[in-house]
């Protein structure tokens, strides 16, 4: 593959809770390459170097422009819920990502979502690491897995666990829920909490950018796919093991997640170590 991308999980025990992963993704080439991946409930900590990054939303796709840039660093927090992530990159890359499980981000800022999004200095504005240097000492080594290390020793010494206690019960109720394929309906997890739907909905717009509707819609995509691109079974049987309420739900609610149909899905996207689902094509440059 022309662009060299590099998943590797967290070795530290209490950041496995947390952390999903570190990707790491390089190009030394000047070819035109344009990529999606899909909708989930994480966050991402994107940390580029000498790279001019712009971000839009446009209501139907996250669209992200990659070039080469002046700027020595930057770094942005993308939570793309509900609509595809489309990347145009044009340059060379040395791209580093941490990839923060639901809400986990708050258990190293010990805050909301709220102006994360517009910030190209992420690192700096929310985390703020100790270590004034991390990023230079990241970038200056070349293994992955050393990167890696770094990283997981940021993150260790700012680790605060503030995440309220309520939305840790929430999610860990809908995480149990989704594993065993049953739903989770908000009237029950709101009795099952003590707490309002209201304040359910304060919970999750605050720490995880969705209102629990949306969130659950989320988590049912992402149980789905990796059993649609496995082809593990009919796609009517995939639709109602996911509790779609039949296949035109299930179409009409992969076209939204996906832009695609789930069977034109099937046959574009590819997977990257088992982790990354995407569709990804590569320009020659003239």
């Amino acid at each position: 593959m022309p662009m060299e991308t590099i998943i590797l999980r967290p070795e530290n025990e209490l950041l496995k809770k947390y952390v999903e992963y570190f990707l790491f993704l390089k190009k030394s080439d000047h070819n035109l390459i344009n990529y999606t991946t899909f909708p989930n409930s994480n966050l991402c900590l994107a940390i580029y170097k000498q790279n001019k990054v712009t971000y839009v939303n446009d209501g139907k796709n996250n669209i992200c422009s990659i070039a080469v840039g002046e700027n020595r660093f930057s770094s942005r927090i993308y939570g793309f819920h509900t609509s595809p992530f489309k990347v145009n990159l044009q340059g060379e890359l040395d791209q580093v990502c941490i990839i923060f499980r639901a809400a986990a981000l708050g258990a190293f800022t010990g805050e909301g979502l709220d102006g994360i999004g517009t910030s190209d200095r992420a690192v700096e504005d929310f985390l703020r690491f100790k270590d004034g240097f991390l990023l230079e000492q990241v970038f200056d080594e070349h293994h992955p897995v050393l990167r890696a290390r770094l990283l997981e020793k940021a993150l260790v010494g700012k680790f605060n666990d503030r995440i309220p206690y309520r939305l840790r019960e929430a999610l860990e109720h809908i995480r149990l829920a989704s594993y065993s394929g049953q739903d989770t309906i908000i009237e029950l997890l709101c009795k099952k909490l003590g707490i309002s739907d209201t304040t359910l909905y304060r919970l999750f717009k605050t720490h995880l950018g969705q209102n629990p509707q949306q969130f659950l819609k989320t988590v049912r995509f992402r149980r789905a796919l990796p059993v649609l691109l496995g082809k593990e079974a009919p796609l009517t049987q995939i639709g109602l093991d996911h509790n779609y309420y039949d296949q035109a739900h299930f179409i009409k609610d992969f076209r939204a997640f996906a832009g695609l149909a789930p069977k034109k899905l099937q046959g574009k996207v590819s997977l990257a170590q088992d982790h990354l689902a995407w569709i990804f094509e590569e320009s020659k440059h003239e």
